[in-house]
């Protein structure tokens, strides 16, 4: 595994501002999240740069780094020998990397684990807008050089000249193996969508929008839900905002749950109308904090502690509403809903778990039927829209009932699909 890396950061290229951060700042949090453990800043323009890194930064607070200074001009496989990381051993590869540029983490990923001095290409099509932004990218026989590239000391230390040239020729006589990015998975397990891998340069000042607008649209997750269409735009929009400030995901995770708890404030307290109206607003302020973390690479171990937070609050809305309804009349057994409530999501979290388990994906993804169900299947969103109906329809009793019911339906299909997707891996297994 690869855990050294030689950064080529010049300003202003590798400052250029993007979503809250430079380019600089993004692809240093990207390498701590690959792996890497030591960066070797070699710049031409020391002063920037440092002023640049002296910025404090948690989300790459492990990353050390070294600065060392180059002449001007084009990067030289010379200067990247001089700087050899020298804790790192002579048949280990280490990684050389452009600073102005922005790439997907699952390329970097992809390259720091290839077992072979490679260099990052791209062969295929892209959407209109990202074609856009890499047009000025060296072409070559293989397709767009990136710039990234997996290099091994005996190998650099026999070329010499530019490093782009370099890079070309080990293309052309296949002393380098090509990565390319179009032949990269395209589903994104985190954000549970197909989405190619991206790149591109530090965009100029005129497609800056462009590559803000890429940016964001890399961090929306497929829509698990119909009422996620709605929201997704909403949420976008906000983070686009969010992201040139200072305000972190731990603290608009926070700020969310002040607002969730409230909610069960107003509805135990028989505020229907203002505690369903803010359960609306919760619905995008709870997709906020992981979109600005994911924009501005500040994922954390705390972050993960989200859903358990969700849990809490949402089934203290459940319980909240239930004892409104018992005690004022409208429903007197709505405990008794409450419990089939409850218990269906019981069963469906041990449905959806055991696919994760054994299938390493969540259960929408096993086909197309759960792929569409679960655009309708029983969750939070799904059934604050059901009661805030059941409000305007002045029948919230009738809308508990009704989710409670439709979480039952939903454990049913999920239970149903996990036992057969389980006993078609049993199968197979004994038959292979």
């Amino acid at each position: 595994m690869v855990d050294d890396c030689i950064v080529l950061a010049d300003g202003p290229s590798a400052l250029v501002q993007l979503c809250g951060i430079s380019t600089l700042e993004r692809l240093l949090r990207t390498l701590q999240r690959c792996g890497i453990e030591h960066a070797t800043i070699l710049t031409s323009t020391p002063e920037l740069i440092e002023t640049e890194l002296a910025r404090a930064s948690w989300a790459r607070a492990h990353l050390k780094l070294t600065i060392r200074t180059r002449p001007t001009g084009g990067v030289t496989l010379e200067q990247i020998v001089d700087v050899w990381p020298s804790n790192s051993a002579r048949t280990s590869p280490v990684l050389v990397i452009p600073a102005d540029s922005v790439f997907d983490p699952r390329l970097l990923h992809a390259l720091v684990s290839h077992r072979a001095p490679a260099a990052l290409v791209d062969s295929g099509l892209r959407r209109p807008n990202l074609q856009t932004l890499i047009a000025l990218a060296p072409d070559t026989a293989r397709g767009k050089l990136c710039g990234p590239a997996l290099l091994e000391y005996d190998w650099a230390s026999a070329q010499n000249g530019l490093l782009e040239e370099g890079l070309r020729n080990g293309l052309e006589h296949d002393s380098l193996a090509a990565l390319d990015v179009s032949a990269q998975p395209s589903y994104y397990v985190s954000i549970h969508r197909k989405r190619r891998p991206f790149w591109f340069p530090a965009p100029s000042l005129s497609n800056r929008e462009l590559a803000k607008r890429a940016l964001l649209d890399s961090i929306q997750k497929g829509p698990t839900d119909i009422p996620a269409w709605f929201h997704a735009p909403i949420e976008t929009f906000l983070v686009s905002r969010l992201c040139k400030t200072a305000i972190t995901p731990n603290q608009l995770t926070l700020f969310c749950n002040v607002v969730a708890w409230t909610v069960t404030v107003l509805l135990v307290t028989g505020h229907v109308a203002w505690g369903l109206g803010l359960a609306l607003v919760v619905g995008v302020l709870d997709g906020l904090d992981g979109k600005q973390a994911r924009v501005k690479l500040e994922t954390s171990n705390a972050g993960k502690l989200e859903h358990f937070f969700d849990a809490l609050f949402e089934n203290s809305w459940w319980l909240a509403l239930a004892w409104h309804l018992s005690v004022s009349g409208k429903l007197p057994n709505a405990f008794s809903y409450l419990a089939l409530l409850i218990g269906a999501e019981v069963l469906n979290a041990l449905a959806r778990a055991s696919i994760v388990r054994y299938y390493g994906k969540s259960i929408s993804e096993l086909g197309r039927f759960d792929r569409i169900f679960r655009l309708v299947g029983g969750r939070r969103n799904i059934y604050v829209w059901i009661l805030a109906l059941g409000l305007i329809l002045g029948t919230v009793a009738g809308a508990f009932k009704l989710i409670a019911w439709w979480e039952a339906v939903t454990a049913a299909v999920h239970v149903a699909r996990a036992s057969w997707a389980l006993w078609a891996l049993r199968s197979q297994s004994a038959a292979g």
